[in-house]
């Protein structure tokens, strides 16, 4: 079942997020996310307008995915949005991510946004194949954006009109 985050949620959701923080290269983020900042962060996501979404089996968070303002503080930007999502690595290749896809586009289309925007790192071949399967192109890059234990990555930009 995909619902709205509640609070109840957060230590899974920075569970499932911290997961790729270690596993390095997944996010531009090298250290932990904290509670508090995972906190702050939803708050920060009004459920009306740029929900937070978790993919639950009983009471389990298996994945999320957030809609969030892309640069807010920029009014002709307002119809465009980003797009981020995270499975556990427990329950990678089961669908999750595909269901949370479908879900959070379709929330995008009824509240007009036109534009969804996913950015990340150009090694993450899952994350990239899962957006070429809902249509997401590539906008743009930053060659060796990110520096990562001594290597190097493009912070890759792919957006889909909705």
């Amino acid at each position: 079942m995909i619902t709205r985050a509640k609070p109840a949620h957060l230590k899974d959701i920075n569970d499932i997020y911290n997961q790729a923080v270690a596993d390095g290269l997944r996010t531009a983020h090298t250290q932990p996310v904290s509670l508090k900042q995972r906190r702050q962060w939803l708050q920060n996501h009004p459920k009306n307008t740029h929900p937070v979404f978790v993919y639950l089996d009983d009471d389990t968070v298996l994945g999320w995915l957030s809609v969030s303002p892309y640069r807010s503080d920029r009014q002709a930007l307002n119809e465009v949005v980003e797009i981020s999502y995270y499975v556990d690595y427990d329950h990678h290749g089961k669908g999750v991510a595909t269901d949370l896809m479908n879900h959070g586009l379709e929330f995008c289309r009824i509240n007009s946004y036109r534009i969804a925007v996913a950015i990340l790192i150009s090694g993450n071949k899952s994350s990239i194949a899962l957006l070429e399967k809902f249509d997401f192109t590539e906008g743009g890059r930053i060659p060796d954006a990110l520096h990562f234990d001594g290597e190097y990555r493009d912070h890759l930009y792919m957006y889909k009109k909705l």
